[in-house]
């Protein structure tokens, strides 16, 4: 090898070896029906959407993307042909399959790889089923004055926006279907005005309590946490309409953290009900756990050690069960100084989805006001962070 050519194999092995390495997530598929046309991938960014890739599709319709994976948050991106467009959820690098046929691209394509991106298309299912929902009252009642129809189309946009908040939005408000539900519109206009609606502005507020405990760097979650502060200072029934300043929306912060705690009811060992809103007032441990493991004795050791420490001075557990024998539950639940419940549900429970809990035992701090401060990850961090407090 000439000694040039050998310098510039050299020259590039450095210049690659010197460049950072991206992390990056793989969508890739087949879209028939579709030859010659095409396939486009959009970023739905914060303020604007853009084309990051592109292939013409063949006969065969296979495609393959690979574009850089979000950082800090999960994103938004689709698949886009002929106007026809599939949504999905990105939040690591993560391998998606979409597969579908371009003539009902839209409604009848399958998405796999992906939990989140299957969620969100069960919700623009639903955002498509409240237009058409729409277009045929304006057919069945064209006929009646502008009040009545309008009278109409409100109840039925309350009707699905009940669904959104019950079935996406406060089951698990930290996930990416969440925030999507939150910026949802029919025909150009919000579905959920958080400026104007006291109930939406309790579900962004729920969304971006979330998002600051877990994507606390996000430029999503900043922007949503802005929104979130102006919807619960502007919809106060106590507020002058005409003005919004900085020390009212910091008044409500409070409100937008206790919005944003999950409340959970669950039995006791002796079967009454416990809230977790109850708690309000002292400095809590909200703990997911099982008894029946092999770290459970020594976690429970090292929290009664905590509990006898601090419990005089206002310290409390809330201690969440997801055992799948309730008996053995309940025998180690009575030998506990603090609030043991049980869910039944077990690793089913709806709790654990909206705690976003991945692994048991899972803990968060909650100060006296209702506010989820902290999830440690080990026992070693609790004793400062408990302490610190109850100062």
């Amino acid at each position: 090898m000439k000694r040039s050519n050998l310098a510039l194999l050299v020259l590039t092995l450095l210049t690659v070896a010197c460049q950072p390495q991206v992390d990056r997530f793989t969508l890739n598929g087949q879209i028939v029906e579709a030859d010659g046309k095409m396939l486009y991938l959009d970023h739905m960014g914060l303020d604007k959407v853009e084309v990051i890739d592109s292939v013409r599709l063949d006969a065969e319709g296979q495609f393959s993307f690979s574009p850089a994976a979000p950082k800090d948050c999960f994103d938004f991106y689709r698949l886009r042909v002929d106007g026809k467009v599939v949504n999905l959820s990105i939040d690591s690098t993560e391998t998606v399959t979409v597969t579908a046929s371009l003539p009902v691209m839209q409604i009848a394509y399958m998405v796999e790889g992906s939990e989140n991106s299957a969620r969100l298309k069960d919700l623009v299912m639903t955002q498509m089923g409240l237009l058409q929902e729409l277009r045929r009252l304006g057919s069945q009642y064209r006929n009646l004055d502008a009040n009545q129809l309008q009278q109409k189309v409100n109840e039925t946009v309350d009707v699905y926006k009940s669904e959104i908040m019950n079935q996406f939005i406060f089951p698990a408000p930290g996930t990416p279907c969440a925030y999507y539900a939150l910026f949802l519109s029919i025909n150009g206009q919000m579905l959920f005005n958080p400026q104007a609606d006291r109930q939406d502005a309790k579900c962004f507020a729920a969304v971006a309590t979330q998002l600051d405990l877990y994507h606390p760097d996000a430029v999503r979650t900043a922007h949503l946490h802005n929104v979130a502060l102006k919807g619960m200072a502007k919809t106060s029934p106590s507020r002058n309409k005409s003005e919004v300043d900085e020390e009212t929306i910091r008044k409500f912060t409070d409100m937008i953290v206790e919005t944003g705690l999950i409340e959970i009811e669950l039995p006791d060992s002796k079967g009454k009900i416990q809230k977790l809103s109850d708690q309000k007032g002292k400095v809590v441990l909200l703990d997911f756990t099982a008894y029946k493991t092999n770290y459970t004795p020594n976690y429970n050791l090292k929290l009664r050690e905590l509990y006898n420490k601090y419990a005089d001075q206002g310290f409390t557990i809330y201690q969440v069960s997801v055992d799948s024998d309730e008996s053995f539950w309940l025998n180690t639940a009575s030998n506990l100084p603090w609030t043991c419940v049980y869910d039944e549900s077990t690793l089913y429970s709806s709790y654990l989805k909206s705690y976003n809990v991945q692994q048991l035992p899972s803990a968060f701090l909650i100060d006296r006001d209702g506010n989820i401060t902290d999830r440690p990850e080990s026992t070693d961090e609790l004793d400062s962070k408990i302490a610190k407090l109850l100062e």
